[in-house]
């Protein structure tokens, strides 16, 4: 639920007013839907006020090591202080530092809801322009950033915008990583999906295939509500952030 400086799920609550980016549906379909399996050491890559961070914590056994990167200082110190107000202060580390110099693999699963601006003018506003545009990294830097940091069992999560899927995915399968699954997120039915949601490995498999539409007449979809049910409030879905499709961090 929105609330004037911030977002409340049902276990944690975000301050994303120091951010350039605020909570976003982006964010949340993707740590509501990624398969995070027997994953130890995860990582959010561009954690903005950490929200996905906090997800995983939610997620995850009581072993698991989370580490939150974000470059804009602003942003990860309210990164922090939301980690720090939650129910798992030990269980994440949030780290004020560029991605693209997280080179040792040391993560088993990676998850980022990357800038999709790189391409686009600059904004007038720094703070935003860094987090929309990644200092000028587009979409498939943002992923070998993620993968120098992945283990060789290691997976990579990420929510994308569908127009840059395919070239995505075309290039990420001539590094030898596969598509283990993904899911096309079309706003309402009958419409073209808006995002992807995409989890890759080293190792060949059956890729999965998966639609969700998030609205329908009168309110959210069933099946938006059960993906996203262990975070939002009780009967808060119709209070969520707007979808962000394409334009958010």
């Amino acid at each position: 639920m929105r609330q004037s400086v911030g977002f409340q799920c049902q276990q944690f609550y975000l301050k994303d007013d120091r951010c350039a980016m605020k909570v976003s549906t982006d964010s949340l379909l993707l740590g509501a839907w990624v398969d995070i399996g027997a994953a130890k050491r995860l990582a959010d890559f561009g954690c903005g006020c950490g929200i996905l961070a906090l997800m995983l914590a939610q997620r995850s056994g009581a072993d698991a090591e989370i580490t939150a990167i974000e470059r804009d200082q602003a942003a990860a110190a309210q990164a922090a202080e939301n980690v720090a107000a939650s129910p798992w202060p030990d269980k994440v580390q949030v780290q004020q530092q560029d991605i693209q110099r997280v080179k040792q693999p040391q993560f088993d699963l990676v998850i980022s809801n990357p800038p999709y601006f790189a391409q686009s003018l600059a904004s007038s506003n720094s703070q935003r322009a860094l987090a929309r545009q990644g200092a000028g990294l587009d979409l498939t830097e943002w992923f070998s950033c993620a993968a120098a940091a992945t283990t060789a069992n290691g997976q990579i999560a990420m929510v994308i915008p569908s127009a840059q899927w395919p070239q995505l995915r075309a290039v990420t399968q001539q590094q030898g990583w596969y598509v283990a699954r993904y899911c096309m997120v079309t706003t309402v039915a009958h419409k073209a999906p808006k995002l992807v949601l995409a989890q890759w490995q080293r190792q060949p498999t059956v890729t999965e295939q998966q639609q969700l539409v998030i609205q329908q007449q009168g309110g959210y979809t069933a099946e938006f509500r059960q993906l996203t049910g262990a975070f939002y409030l009780a009967g808060a879905p119709s209070a969520a952030p707007t979808p962000a499709c394409p334009a958010k961090k």
